[in-house]
């Protein structure tokens, strides 16, 4: 009779691991990959990306994008080929951040609560990465795609 208890409770373990496991919001994508939801990491060329969200820019002319704890938020900027787009970076409440993309010579620093604004270009076809040249490693990736 002891040795069902346990088995039960070795099955109940099990089950509730599977169903933790199904239920991450952990996305591993492809190079250019941009997931719909947001949370978890995502793979952006071939760096770890901190996940929080996708948002479509096409028409648009600026959009404000939130740096934080090691996240760029929206993390993907999904717009249209050769499109222009201010980008108004806000620092809130973290330290030094930073966001670079090389293949436009950017590289703009954003101290602690403040803002600053870059223009970027949406590549014709594929996506451009940017990232925080302070904390890339941890994961404070995020891309332009078209």
């Amino acid at each position: 009779m002891r040795v069902s208890r346990i088995a039960r409770v070795l099955v109940l373990l099990l089950s509730v691991g599977m169903v933790a496991g199904a239920c991450s919001k952990s996305t591993k994508g492809g190079t250019g990959s941009s997931p719909s939801g947001s949370g978890g990491t995502m793979t952006i060329g071939s760096d770890a990306a901190n996940d929080k969200g996708t948002t479509s820019v096409s028409g648009k002319t600026e959009i404000e994008v939130e740096m934080d704890n090691f996240y760029f938020k929206p993390t993907v900027l999904k717009g249209t080929p050769g499109q222009e787009l201010k980008i108004e970076l806000s620092n809130e409440e973290s330290p030094l951040h930073n966001f670079t993309l090389q293949a436009q010579s950017i590289d703009q620093d954003v101290v602690q609560g403040q803002k600053a604004d870059v223009t970027v270009t949406f590549p014709q076809s594929g996506f451009l990465e940017f990232f925080c040249k302070y904390h890339k490693a941890r994961g404070m990736v995020g891309e332009l795609s078209t």
